[in-house]
């Protein structure tokens, strides 16, 4: 038997921070909408570093370009310490995002079970 592995994130077991996070990557970079209010609300519960924040804030980037790279920081910052809580503040600041943030961010939380 394979292992199946769905897109939709449904196939973690437990409520791996990382894992949930790579299963909603897609959803999360499209519903960025605003990269400088993001990098400094991240950096504001110390989600990323001040250089990454200064980067995606000095740097004439797309809305894409920067929301990959405080995304990837993001999830640097999970691989590192793994902590529930640590996606439980992203999806918080994720949420003041857009609509279609609300949507992924509340999606992770309850897979977190924290919803």
């Amino acid at each position: 038997h394979g292992k199946q592995v769905k897109a939709t994130g449904s196939d973690h077991n437990g409520s791996n921070p990382h894992h949930i996070l790579k299963s909603h990557f897609t959803s999360i970079l499209d519903a960025i909408s605003d990269t400088t209010m993001l990098a400094n609300d991240l950096s504001s519960v110390n989600l990323i570093t001040d250089v990454v924040k200064d980067e995606v804030l000095t740097t004439n980037l797309s809305r894409y370009k920067g929301a990959s790279i405080l995304m990837h920081e993001v999830e640097r910052s999970l691989k590192v310490f793994n902590k529930s809580e640590r996606l439980e503040a992203f999806c918080h600041v994720f949420k003041k995002q857009s609509s279609a943030s609300v949507e992924v961010a509340s999606s992770m939380l309850r897979e977190l079970g924290m919803l």
